[in-house]
């Protein structure tokens, strides 16, 4: 659907209460054989699809996805509403009605609705990447121009570390690369951008909410975890526009994690 937005983003300040968000990371710790790292992840924890792929853990991801849906609803309440809204908020950005198309789950049953991403260790990488990772059962789309896809993230717990040179912070560079277009976008490390010219600094306090063209470069900021507050934990979902699938055979805004 072209009408939709690319290229750009939505950020709001302090979207989620403090409240809430303390409430969430609470909740979040208390669990701690449900919610996983998506870097390796154990079997039947909560965690993103992509993470689990790479960690060999598919079945686990379908076979437990469901029941992580009911426990999200249970434990993290206006959640649904929440993802509803980021939805709209593509719509609305889009220059659209916020009802103009339907906001659906990819597949309540085996996919999540949405996740938490905990970075609770030292984070060492500088991974400037494209979110096209759950497209994978759409290989032909991180290749086309008309594909809209996008990316929604809310700080719930912000590290300590972003005291030191901004640490678990976001930068987000405003260009659009397809997956064979990367090249163009890297110096011949295969790190580094060519150019920090377009680069935009998102900070992380909690509740910040952002939603982003998924095909645009972004960065998580490395940080070290010395103590407790320097841990940092983020909601995630993602949307995508299909014209049709099996599960929802009408254009919609499907959402995963």
């Amino acid at each position: 659907m072209k009408q939709l937005f690319q290229n750009d983003f939505i950020f709001e300040e302090g979207f989620l209460q403090p409240q809430v968000c303390q409430q969430w990371a609470q909740t979040i710790f208390a669990y701690p054989k449900i919610f996983g790292p998506d870097v390796d992840p154990h079997y039947g924890q909560m965690a993103a699809f992509y993470g689990m792929i790479e960690a060999g853990l598919n079945e686990s991801y379908f076979r437990y996805a469901a029941k992580h849906n009911r426990f999200l609803k249970k434990h993290f309440p206006g959640i649904e509403d929440i993802i509803a809204y980021a939805g709209q908020k593509i719509l609305t950005h889009s220059g659209l009605a916020a009802d103009a198309l339907p906001i659906v789950p990819r597949d309540a049953k085996y996919f999540l609705m949405t996740g938490f991403n905990l970075q609770l260790a030292t984070w060492n990488l500088y991974n400037i990447h494209t979110d096209t990772e759950g497209l994978i059962q759409y290989p032909e789309s991180i290749f086309k121009s008309d594909t809209r896809a996008y990316s929604c993230v809310i700080s719930i717990q912000r590290t300590a570390q972003h005291t030191e040179k901004r640490g678990g912070d976001l930068d987000i560079w405003r260009e659009r690369y397809l997956a064979h277009e990367l090249d163009r976008f890297y110096k011949s490390d295969g790190v580094h951008a060519h150019s920090k010219a377009k680069r935009i600094k998102i900070p992380y306090n909690e509740g910040n909410l952002i939603v982003f063209d998924s095909f645009m470069p972004h960065v998580v900021l490395p940080f070290k975890v010395k103590k407790k507050e320097d841990r940092r934990i983020s909601m995630v979902v993602h949307f995508n526009y299909r014209h049709r699938t099996d599960i929802n055979p009408y254009p919609h805004l499907e959402f995963w994690y």
